[in-house]
């Protein structure tokens, strides 16, 4: 193979869940598409990274220099929060239509074992933004694992002597699945079903 194909084979192997042969095959679809479509694809790459930030009050994906859609959304509720790892989790769950309030990215989860506390995550802004806006309720959407359990319960118990009262997704989705990759209808049925901490 060309060096330049080969190069490009391992650059597409580092995006998540993107096997060998199918970075060939997109390897070879951009050779067939030619340079222009190629062009265009690497300018969206681009804009992407260089304009996508996260919102500094609630860590959604935002435009620099704009307001994030959800914070900055008077229809959506304030006394409601839900709590979700990462920013992608927040389309997941939007597009189950079962919550409307605002949104708080942690950052990942609890896990001693990895280096990721209370102050590695974003917890104590969490508690400040949700006696701030005077929630009621929390969410923990964190993902079905041994740690989004053990975040939930830590955020339980740190919220209990504000009076918030703080519930937990169901378990409609599979112990270990990630939110971003379960089916809506899960999701949906999960915040439904949620269950108090």
């Amino acid at each position: 193979m060309p060096p330049e194909l080969l190069l490009a084979i391992e650059a597409l192997q580092t995006l998540p869940g993107m096997g060998r042969r199918s970075a060939m095959r997109i390897a070879f679809d951009f050779i067939r598409k030619g340079v222009n479509p190629t062009k265009n694809f690497c300018n969206a790459l681009t804009a992407l990274v260089e304009h996508v930030c996260a919102c500094e009050h609630c860590g959604a994906y935002k435009t620099q220099g704009q307001p994030c859609s959800f914070c900055d959304n008077p229809k959506r509720e304030t006394k409601s929060l839900c709590i979700v790892e990462n920013p992608s989790d927040i389309f997941a769950v939007e597009n189950t239509g079962e919550f409307r309030g605002l949104y708080h990215v942690l950052g990942g989860v609890l896990s001693p074992l990895d280096g990721m506390g209370p102050e590695e995550l974003k917890i104590p802004q969490l508690k400040a933004r949700a006696q701030e806006l005077q929630i009621e309720e929390v969410i923990v959407a964190a993902n079905p694992s041994v740690e989004g359990n053990a975040t939930g319960h830590y955020i339980a118990e740190m919220l209990k002597p504000l009076g918030i009262k703080v519930t937990r997704i169901a378990t409609g989705l599979a112990l270990g699945q990630a939110l971003d990759y379960a089916e809506t209808q899960a999701i949906s049925q999960s915040l439904r079903l949620r269950v108090t901490l």
